[in-house]
């Protein structure tokens, strides 16, 4: 066998030296992009997460925006495969997905949007030598928003306040008053002297709606069964998909199993004893979204929902069992779908609907 000349020798040698560099090239600018790209998926990951967390504390107070700031610094992701808190983070609030965004803005009146943004700078090593730089930065970013919701498979509580007028967005409904949610087999308006209806329905006009639907009870909508009652004020089971303008059947319903239902749901909130809103600090549970109703056409028959409203349930103890009492929760206006607020929509005041936290952008 011919021996291999010194020539043939030198030139393998090149050759191989030549491969091994672009393959040493080859797998550290895999290195540096994988990381970069590792890096963007937990960064991405991060800021959807927060700018969601965050929009589920917005309620147009100045409280809420701190409680959103404070949700995105507290968010569990991490960046380094979990290991590290993500710092290069901003943080801005705005009435629109499109803006303008404020990092404080100074009247939290309807602000309902917040984008964050995750910048995280990412050591590279062979990409170094064709960029002149040793990092690089990595930038994500996320736009949440509390947007309308009209359709609902599960989440309406089973009662239905009726509207005082047609006009949107609160039907007539005052922010901080209280409303029936089951009224009296005989309800009577007034001061005194025997009155026993809800502060906000005083009215003989209202009296005169609710004695208009017959029976002996107005407000529950839901099937009658005692585990179906449960169900529905427990648990936030519907038995049927409801949508504003569908029309509501008043059922009556086992009192008792309302009445425990209902201690019991107030039961499962950290803040059982809150007489209003206003001291209320809770984690949500006693804040139910109720459809409102337009008391029929005619007047007690065909009831429509107009809207939405969000209601805090009064302390647990407050609601009794007799037939002639009502069952009263105060109105709070929106109802944000999964947080312990009622909803930043509105510029601060009430604003009827319901609305559910989602990314926009």
């Amino acid at each position: 066998m011919a021996q291999r000349r010194p020539q043939q020798r030198g030139y393998v040698l090149l050759s191989v030296g030549s491969a091994a560099i672009v393959l040493l090239g080859a797998v550290g600018l895999a290195v540096d992009l994988g990381r970069m790209y590792i890096t963007r998926g937990e960064a991405q990951t991060f800021a959807d997460s927060a700018a969601l967390s965050a929009v589920l504390e917005l309620d147009s107070t100045s409280q809420g925006i701190t409680r959103a700031q404070s949700a995105v610094t507290n968010d569990p992701n991490r960046n380094t495969f979990g290991t590290t808190a993500f710092t290069g983070t901003t943080v801005e609030f705005a009435t629109s997905s499109a803006g303008p965004w404020s990092a404080n803005p100074a009247n939290a009146n309807g602000y309902a949007f917040v984008r964050v943004n995750a910048t995280v700078s990412v050591p590279i090593y062979f990409l170094a030598l064709a960029v002149s730089r040793t990092s690089t930065n990595v930038v994500a970013a996320a736009v949440a928003g509390q947007v309308p919701k009209t359709t609902f498979g599960q989440g309406l509580f089973p009662f239905s306040p009726y509207a005082h007028n047609l006009t949107p967005p609160d039907f007539g409904l005052e922010l901080g008053k209280l409303y029936t949610l089951r009224w009296p087999s005989n309800p009577k308006q007034g001061n005194g002297n025997g009155a026993n209806v809800c502060q906000g329905d005083n009215t003989q006009a209202m009296v005169n709606v609710a004695q208009a639907a017959g029976g002996s009870e107005r407000g529950y909508i839901e099937d009658t069964s005692a585990s179906l009652i449960r169900a529905t004020i427990v648990d936030d089971y519907q038995s049927v998909f409801r949508t504003v303008g569908d029309l509501v059947t008043m059922t009556g319903g086992a009192k008792q199993s309302q009445l425990d239902s209902l201690d019991t749901r107030i039961l499962q909130d950290s803040d059982t004893t809150a007489t209003n809103y206003a001291s209320y600090t809770g984690n949500g549970r006693r804040i139910i979204a109720a459809p409102i109703n337009d008391g029929g056409t005619p007047v007690g028959s065909n009831n429509r929902i107009v809207g939405i409203g969000a209601f805090l349930l009064v302390p647990t103890g407050e609601y009794g069992n007799g037939g002639n009492q009502a069952w009263c929760a105060e109105y709070l206006g929106c109802w944000l779908q999964g947080s312990s607020h009622r909803c930043a929509v509105g510029g601060g005041t009430a604003a009827a609907g319901a609305y559910v936290a989602r990314l926009v952008i």
